[in-house]
């Protein structure tokens, strides 16, 4: 379970055990009442401080320097330490679902904050957070005072001082504080567990107190692997937490853990078509991390160039000929630790999709899940289906889009340029997404429970303000239909998924099974009532929630997104939806005739038509010069809604080269006109 899934099942039952507690206190009191000044961290942390808030009092205001930063998506946080290095003078500032390191707030190491909030305990340790106890809102207030100050001095403590049982009152006094254990002599602090523990924790001992074991986390600040048990570690730092097992030393960085041991490659990935990220577990010199010979490619490409990206990062500059969306690795040797100066030996490797890639790259299906049993439309770059229908998360890979909608956690983007397959959910951005902006980011594509998500995102770029796709206006009957098209002939739901949609004429209807109407949001149907869709009020965008009335024509714009196994729209906010009275969009109780293209520009284009009555119907492809290409239909068809794709080719089989092309319906004699790019 996930610190913030944790942090929200106990949110919520400890807003409902506080929310009848009407005396709650507040401090300071303000002017007039006992203590009238601002708060110190020790008030929050030492129960023999006056005064000494209990759980859920708010506190406005308490000040620190901020000595590191929870920096993912579990639950984002940061630490602040009073400048004295004093006894109870550190705490947690949980912030839940806005990371305080990242834009538009982009706080650092040694800033100096004052943080408002209410006093909370998250399995034994202190923390201040947002007044409301929802992680989903940005109510814990930061002032930046300063920034550039000294961090506090770490605490120096024995192996014995620090040792991790929960009763261990020492460490309950520098919980939140950085600390500081010195082996005792040469060789004497060892790795002596890995296992049963937290992902990157492990047990130090020293042979000067061998019953006192020492825990170090390196997973929730930072993400350096666990060393090899019996390992030597020279010197520990960090910041003391707390949690139900008992005490522990928080790594920030490789940098807090000095060994003999050289350093490690944490990760590699695209940030251009020709360059490579490579990230390391602490700092490293610059003299071995830009020396090019020591970066080598599966792909026997070249390294071309490789220059730092702060002291514990290089980009390295590539020709590997590989094709977009290609597995390209990443070997690197020689590389020295910057503390210790101690150079890798051996190769380590880094496995990554070649590329900065397009949404539609990336919902593009997979061939070999499509051909399947069952037929499966999947992306590539997804991992293998576990016993459920959600899928595993596949090789780190890197993507670009313009951010389009956003439903609180839930992020859409979209390829700038539109057409089929451009839209991309992604779940867990570590810094906020706005609306209107272009973003690359750095994670893992997963089939979630039907719907292609980019998620465990480790580094999000903000690339500026950029214009995204407008709506398409599909088939409703082509939007609300999930099903698996191993062919890619058909105009389905899957074609349109992540992306922004928009339903020109909706009757708003009780769907059936249904008695009373959901509370959620509501069923639509085309004016022929012949297909249905659900409009989902998403994460609870449309607060408060009003059902329009049943019977009236609407017009519903959101994203097409999929949850429940089924697809719907989703509005992102009130103005998506209009109200177009009873009856609208109707001629003598029938739909109009209508027309479009709706993929432009698309390799594949799909023309769609509605019929208000029987009719006879001719539709055709035109150059540029007015010369027809290819019928796509000819004869007499039923009243309804009608989807024909052009596969790109002309009456004689052979493919045509993209550019723009016409398309013409004749409806009883009546003649309607559109165009579109043609892709290659």
């Amino acid at each position: 379970m996930t610190k913030l899934f944790t942090r929200l099942i106990m949110g919520v039952a400890a807003f409902l055990c506080i929310a009848g507690i009407a005396s709650a206190a507040q401090y300071p009191p303000g002017p007039g009442g006992a203590f009238p000044d601002t708060l110190k961290i020790e008030n929050l942390q030492n129960s023999a401080a006056v005064p000494f808030p209990a759980t859920a009092d708010t506190v406005y205001g308490i000040s620190g320097i901020i000595t590191g930063f929870d920096a993912k998506a579990t639950g984002y946080a940061f630490y602040i330490q009073s400048s004295t290095g004093a006894k109870f003078t550190g705490i947690d500032i949980f912030t839940g679902s806005f990371n305080k390191n990242a834009a538009p707030w982009s706080l650092a190491l040694g800033d100096s904050v004052v943080c408002y909030g209410k006093k909370q305990e998250f399995q034994g340790e202190t923390e201040l957070e947002g007044y409301d106890n929802a992680q989903g809102t940005d109510d814990c207030i930061v002032r930046r005072v300063s920034s550039g100050n000294a961090l506090p001095a770490f605490t120096v403590l024995s192996s014995t001082q620090a040792r991790e049982t929960p009763t261990n009152t020492t460490m309950e006094e520098y919980e939140g504080m950085l600390v500081r254990v010195n082996q005792s002599g040469a060789g004497t602090m060892k790795v002596a567990r890995t296992v049963g523990l937290s992902t990157n924790s492990f047990i130090l001992v020293d042979s000067a107190a061998p019953s006192d074991s020492i825990f170090i986390d390196g997973n929730t600040l930072a993400t350096y692997p666990a060393p090899a048990v019996n390992s030597v570690i020279n010197r520990v730092q960090g910041i003391v937490n707390q949690r139900t097992r008992g005490y522990r030393i928080q790594l920030r960085d490789g940098n807090d853990i000095v060994t003999n041991t050289p350093p490690n490659v944490t990760d590699a990935y695209p940030v251009a078509d020709d360059q490579i990220r490579v990230t390391f577990d602490r700092d490293v010199t610059t003299a071995t991390a830009t020396d090019i010979n020591n970066y080598s490619l599966a792909s026997f490409g070249t390294v071309d160039a490789a220059v730092m990206d702060g002291q514990s990062a290089a980009i390295i500059t590539v020709t590997n000929g590989l094709p977009h969306g290609a597995p390209e690795t990443v070997t690197v040797s020689g590389i020295a630790g910057f503390v210790n100066n101690v150079a890798m030996t051996s190769g380590q490797s880094r496995t990554f999709i070649n590329g900065v890639l397009t949404c539609a790259e990336i919902q593009a299906p997979n061939p070999d899940s499509l051909a399947g049993t069952p037929c499966l439309d999947k992306s590539r770059f997804a991992g293998a289906f576990g016993q459920t229908n959600q899928g595993n998360l596949g090789t780190r890979c890197t993507v670009k889009g313009v951010s389009i909608a956003k439903y609180t956690t839930l992020d859409y983007l979209a390829d700038a340029a539109g057409g089929a397959r451009s839209g991309l959910v992604a779940f867990g951005s570590p810094i906020p997404i706005v609306v209107g902006r272009q973003y690359m980011l750095v994670g893992q594509v997963q089939e979630f429970f039907g719907e292609t998500e980019f998620s465990s995102i480790v580094k999000a770029y903000d690339l500026g303000a950029a214009s995204g796709p407008g709506a398409v206006t599909p088939l409703l009957g082509s939007i609300d239909h999930d099903g698996c098209d191993a062919t890619q002939t058909l105009d389905d739901a899957e074609d349109y998924e992540g992306m922004l949609v928009k339903v020109n004429y909706g009757k708003v209807i009780l769907a059936e099974g249904l008695v009373t109407p959901p509370t959620t949001g509501f069923h639509i149907s085309n004016i022929a009532g012949t297909d249905t869709i659900f409009v989902s009020n998403l994460n609870g965008v449309l607060n408060p929630f009003v059902h329009p009335t049943m019977g009236t024509t609407v017009q519903v714009t959101g994203v097409l997104h999929y949850a429940n196994n089924s697809f719907r729209i989703c509005p992102r906010n009130y103005s998506d939806i209009v109200d177009l009275g009873v009856g609208a969009g109707v001629g003598n109780n029938s739909p109009k005739v209508h027309f479009s293209v709706v993929q432009n520009p698309s390799a594949r284009p799909r023309l769609a038509f509605g019929l208000p009555q029987a009719s006879d119907v001719e539709l055709g492809v035109y150059d540029v010069t007015g010369r027809q290409i290819v019928t796509l239909e000819k004869g007499h068809l039923p009243a309804g809604e009608y989807s024909r794709a052009w596969d790109g080719r002309s009456a004689a089989g052979s493919k045509v080269g993209p550019g723009v092309y016409f398309y013409r319906l004749t409806v009883n004699g009546q003649t309607f006109s559109t165009r579109s790019i043609k892709l290659q």
